[in-house]
């Protein structure tokens, strides 16, 4: 009879195994370059096709909430008799691919249209079409009442909301995703019952009788055991990734700590059993859940749960996304523990946020410290407010890159260039970018939610049910639209370039620049080494730190002076995600010596060799400078070679420098990559040879293996060693 954490060991190998199976199956360059996911390869000719309502494919939530029944009815079923919890899904769901912004006239009036020429002018990945990325309230609106206390409460909304056609849809559409849930649900229980007919190992026969009579019972049920509200918690996660790719987990104490405590206190669950179940909670999809932190008055929230948590993802070692919230009163042995199985397991985990800033931060916007306090971090940088908030987190990008090439454009026509002349054009034209994207969410806000309305996370948000209204169209109270800022090292560096070289040591004039950055750098290599050389963002005290600084103050000026023409409140964050490559392939080459297509800096993070020693701390201090605080991460990106963790100090000193970077300097969200680098430069070459290293490239995780190779060299330009 294996140990718990023996099935754990057996079930990350399959894990292993089924990325292999994944990378054979799906060839397309790109492909996996985003959050490693659960799904499993389908089984040999499982196929599904929409059934279109309309021409152009399926529109509106009654369509929507039909097909969605339709998959879950017929979607194939999945068991592991190692694992304690039921189902997987599968990968040929091309029909999430149809998000985004449609082009029907109906959906593109002229004033929208002007606003999408701007998009392309500035670059902007302009929140269109952006899906989910905000979050649900799955405890007391799920787990708290199960399938059937879900269903009646849309049913009782169907009959308030009878005499209104378009909402009456929205309802029953709502109700046949939840129909297809449950029937999902069953058929699952039903495959575990069959396996355990045949199942010859008896643990494992009575770990599948024990999943399928669990299952039969959640169709309709609430949980009412820590097992079944992971399971329960499991089939809704599951169900949202197939919609569209949700990835929102939620904070896991407020989640399962009354289970956990309820199920001790009964004598029938133990330490390991239950971080086995939160392993295979973890291994079912890659979802971000938040651990640590303070609960809403004020006071640790870690408890024996967050312990187990961190715990699992340890025996795992498998790429999850889970965050620890650091704040003052933070439980020194737990943030230990987790700097010594970050470096121990090299997967990293976890991510960690600085609660001080993101709570003052959001109390800016007029929101009370306590509701400040439940803003969880569930995203690849960003958090929500739970079932109340709605956000477009991560999904709108200002490409600054491209707004300072275009000054640059304006300046080269000027009869006098300068460069404060140059920073004049910059503010100007990020003003504009600004004001476009502001314009724009009031066209995601009225129209987003008849192209694709949210049915998988409606049910799950406080409003919508009630008010038969999208989440994305009045079904919650709160909108909090985000705005993130790309290439703050590019530009900062660039102006601080142009002053040293131009007014400061009058290297060159600017017809030379002119005519040599439009030649991206042709037969000018050592001019381009001499920009390069500039002290840059990050150094400490350098004139690039300057202009960082006051960058972020324009941009965050430019998002608070005012809300969207509708009345949405913005806020400002810096990060990227995968957009530095995307995003610098849009831009010529600039006066920092970067050549034209290469690749932006990465969130707030200065260049990569931007500082020889001392990286760490001088990195820790340029990035918390520019933090907008308006309750939006501007994360630091950390690839620490293992060496900086040796010796009797080593763990003590990066635990201090989080602590420091969290409370005292008010950085927000850091995420690090232990590695080493001969290790990962041979990785790159031949990932082949490691398909269980796991790193952290934008904020999510994934197995180095299965990314592209310019995705392979965003993490090996940016390893700091010791």
């Amino acid at each position: 009879m294996l140990t718990y954490r023996e099935k754990v060991d057996v079930l990350r190998k399959a894990k292993e195994e089924m990325t292999k199976l994944k990378l054979a199956t799906h060839t397309r360059p790109g492909f996996f370059d985003t959050d490693d996911k659960g799904w499993v390869v389908s089984p040999d000719g499982w196929t599904f096709e929409l059934e279109w309502n309309h021409p152009n494919g399926v529109f509106g939530a009654k369509a929507w909430g039909h097909n969605m029944r339709r998959i879950l009815d017929a979607h194939p079923s999945y068991i592991d008799p190692y694992c304690s919890l039921a189902g997987a899904y599968m990968d040929k769901l091309e029909w999430h691919s149809w998000g985004g912004w449609r082009p029907e006239p109906e959906f593109n009036p002229p004033e929208l249209q002007a606003l999408r020429e701007l998009h392309q002018k500035y670059n902007l990945v302009s929140g269109l079409g952006g899906s989910h990325h905000f979050h649900h309230d799955v405890g007391p609106l799920g787990l708290d009442v199960g399938w059937r206390g879900i269903l009646e409460k849309i049913r009782y909304y169907q009959d308030v909301h009878k005499d209104d056609p378009e909402k009456l849809e929205f309802l029953r559409g709502e109700e046949d995703v939840v129909l297809g849930i449950q029937t999902w649900i069953r058929h699952n229980a039903e495959a575990a019952a069959e396996a355990a007919k045949t199942q010859e190992d008896p643990d494992l026969k009575a770990n599948l009788e024990r999943m399928a009579d669990m299952n039969f019972r959640l169709v309709e049920e609430k949980p009412e055991t820590f097992l079944e509200a992971c399971q329960w918690l499991t089939w809704f996660l599951m169900q949202s990734s197939i919609f569209n790719g949700s990835g929102a987990g939620g904070c896991l104490e407020a989640l399962l700590t009354k289970y956990y405590e309820r199920d001790i206190a009964a004598g029938v669950l133990t330490d390991d059993e239950a971080t086995y179940h939160l392993a295979c909670l973890l291994l079912k999809d890659t979802q971000y859940f938040e651990i640590g932190g303070v609960w809403p008055d004020g006071t640790d929230r870690t408890n024996r749960l967050s312990w187990l948590a961190l715990e699992a993802t340890h025996w795992l070692k498998i790429p999850t996304a889970v965050c620890l919230r650091v704040h003052e009163g933070i439980d020194r042995a737990f943030l230990r523990k987790s700097v010594e199985y970050m470096f121990e397991d090299k997967c990293g985990n976890p991510a960690y946020l600085g609660d001080k800033v993101m709570v003052e931060g959001f109390m800016k916007n007029g929101y009370t410290a306590e509701v400040a306090r439940q803003r969880y971090k569930v995203g690849c940088n960003w958090c929500a407010l739970p079932g109340t908030e709605y956000t477009l987190n991560d999904v709108v990008k200002i490409n600054m890159a491209k707004i300072f090439e275009i000054a640059w454009f304006e300046l080269a026509e000027a009869e006098h260039p300068t460069v404060e002349l140059l920073w004049q054009l910059f503010d100007k034209h990020l003003d504009i970018a600004v004001d476009t994207i502001k314009k724009t969410v009031d066209f995601q806000y009225d129209m987003y939610h008849f192209m694709r309305p949210e049915m998988a996370l409606n049910f799950m948000c406080h409003g919508p049910i009630e008010r038969g209204l999208d989440v994305s169209n009045g079904g919650v109270d709160n909108y909090n639209f985000c705005i993130d800022f790309v290439a703050l090292g590019t530009v900062a560096d660039s102006f601080a370039s142009l002053e040293r070289a131009i007014d400061d040591e009058q290297m060159m004039n600017w017809q030379e620049l002119f005519d040599v950055i439009a030649s991206d750098w042709a037969d000018h290599e050592d001019m381009r080494l001499y920009m390069k050389s500039t002290p840059r963002y990050g150094f400490g005290g350098t004139r690039a730190d300057e202009y960082a600084v006051e960058i972020v103050r324009r941009l965050t000026y430019h998002t608070k002076k005012s809300n969207s023409p509708k009345g949405f409140n913005m806020i400002p964050g810096l990060f990227s995600w995968a957009n530095t490559i995307g995003m610098g392939q849009a831009v010529i080459a600039t006066p920092n010596g970067r050549k034209a297509q290469a690749p932006v800096t990465h969130g707030a993070n200065p260049e990569p060799g931007f500082r020889e020693s001392g990286a760490l701390t001088a990195m820790g201090i340029a990035v918390a400078a520019v933090q907008p605080r308006w309750g939006n991460t501007a994360p630091i990106q950390l690839e620490i070679d293992p060496g900086l963790a040796k010796g009797d100090d080593g763990i003590d000193n990066i635990m201090s420098w989080l602590l420091t970077y969290c409370n005292d300097l008010g950085g927000s969200l850091v995420n690090i990559n232990i590695i080493d680098k001969d290790k990962l430069l041979d990785a790159y070459e031949h990932p082949e040879k490691y398909p269980d290293l796991v790193v952290r490239i934008t904020g999510f995780s994934v197995y180095f293996s299965t990314l592209s190779k310019d995705f392979r060299r965003l993490v090996v330009e940016r390893i700091i060693e010791n």
